[in-house]
Parts: C-alpha cells; sequence; structure tokens
C-alpha cells in the first residue's frame, strides 16, 4: 500500500477522532469484548480489534455500492459483517440490540494518542488547516475539549450531526467543501482501512493509514501507511 510520490505538502489534513487521535481507557474495542462478556460470549479484547478491523475491510467496498446511504443502513450492515467476523451466527439483531444498551453504560476516560498534540502543535505551526471526520455519537466536539485538542480544528465533523459516515465519499468532500480545497491537496488521516483510507480515495484525498497488523490492504495510488501518528511528518515532502 504505497505510492511513488511523496504526499504533495497538504492545504488541510482531516483526522479521524476515536483510536487515530484519541483513545480512551478501557478502549473501544476492550468495552466491545466486556459487553459481549456479559452478553455470555467469550471474546477477548484482540480477537474483538482484530475481527473488528477485519468487518471494516471488508463492509465498505460493499456499502460504498449502496452510496449515499443513510447511518440507520450503515450500522445495521456494519454490525451485521462484525458478528459474522466475531463468529455469532444466531440472533443478530437482538444481539446488537443488547449490545448497544450494555455499551451505552460505559463511561471511559479519554486519552491522547501518542504524539497527537506534538503532531498537532507542529502542523498548526506549518499553517496547514486542520479537521476531523468522526464516526461518532453527536458529542465529538465535547471529546476534544474533554482531551484540550479542540481549538487546533477549523472544523469537527461528527457523523451523528451530519446524518452521514464514513466511507460515503460525501462526508469527505463535505469537509473539503468546507476548507474551500481541491481534493488533490487534501489528507486524510486514520486506523480504519475501509472507512478511513477507502472513504477519502474514493472522495480524491489522499490519506494515510495508521496500520494494524490485522490487514494487508491493496495498494492505492494515493495512500501510505504509518506505523505511528508522528510518522506523518516524515510522509509530507515539500
Amino acid at each position: 500500500m504505497s505510492h511513488e510520490k511523496p504526499i504533495p505538502v497538504p492545504e488541510l489534513i482531516t483526522f479521524d477522532f476515536g483510536d487515530t487521535l484519541v483513545t480512551s481507557d478501557p478502549p473501544y474495542f476492550a468495552r466491545i469484548a466486556m459487553s459481549l462478556n456479559e452478553l455470555g460470549f467469550d471474546h477477548t479484547h484482540g480477537q474483538v480489534e482484530a475481527a473488528y478491523h477485519r468487518a471494516d475491510f471488508r463492509h465498505a467496498p460493499r456499502i460504498l455500492e449502496l452510496a449515499p446511504f443513510d447511518n440507520d443502513t450503515y450500522m445495521r450492515t456494519f454490525s451485521e459483517v462484525l458478528l459474522q467476523e466475531l463468529n455469532i451466527p444466531d440472533d443478530r439483531e437482538k444481539i446488537i440490540q443488547e449490545l448497544g444498551k450494555v455499551l451505552l453504560a460505559f463511561r471511559p476516560q479519554r486519552v491522547l494518542m501518542p504524539g497527537a498534540r506534538e503532531l498537532l502543535k507542529e502542523l498548526q505551526r506549518r499553517g496547514i488547516r486542520l479537521g476531523i471526520i468522526s464516526n461518532n455519537d453527536g458529542r465529538t466536539l465535547k471529546k476534544c475539549e474533554d482531551v484540550g485538542i479542540a481549538g487546533y480544528f477549523k472544523f469537527i465533523l461528527d457523523s451523528t450531526l451530519e446524518a452521514m459516515m464514513k466511507p460515503d465519499p460525501r462526508f469527505f468532500r463535505l469537509a473539503i467543501d468546507k476548507a474551500g480545497v481541491n481534493p488533490e491537496r487534501a489528507l486524510h488521516v486514520g486506523d480504519l482501512w475501509g472507512s478511513d483510507v477507502l472513504g477519502a480515495h474514493n472522495a480524491g484525498l489522499w490519506a494515510v493509514w495508521l496500520k494494524n497488523p490485522y490487514l494487508d490492504p491493496p495498494a492505492l495510488p494515493k495512500a501510505v501507511k504509518a506505523e505511528r501518528l508522528f510518522d506523518i511528518l516524515n510522509l509530507i515532502k515539500s
């Protein structure tokens, strides 16, 4: 998953929120595992994390065929694929509803990912406009305020408030329209290959994927991978 030339210095960089800039204690995948355990399933944090990334990888191309799609369609179809990856074959609709109720009971503490604040400060110093594109619950701005990074962003787009979800290209185009930039001079950064990288690619943006050991995705002409968040600085060349 690489390209033959360095990423042109972007005028706009957008970030995914969860597990890209900010994680939580306990982490999201751990909360899903704990919720499944409460419902009587025997899944570990690591199993859920691997299944989630594989589900996103499988689901994104399928949901893009339905674009533009509504948020309910995304959530229903993704949840189905996730439960398949977790080898939960029966009563999926009921399990999805119960899982959602249990997850709502958690009130995790938000924690910045390593290098996040330093990266945002440096990008701001360089005069690059920054934004967030997040599949979230309507509280992305509040979550950014809680960890002290809201001030770095020109805009924060939340799927619940905007009524669209990644990987829908409309969501990424909304960001570049807000910034008034050409997609060739925009870069999106995220941890999910399907929702973040494939979604940005289909909207014409460059993309950086924060890689994981669970996937070996195909090459895309305007996508690169990074081991760590701060590595993004080394991928941007003048």
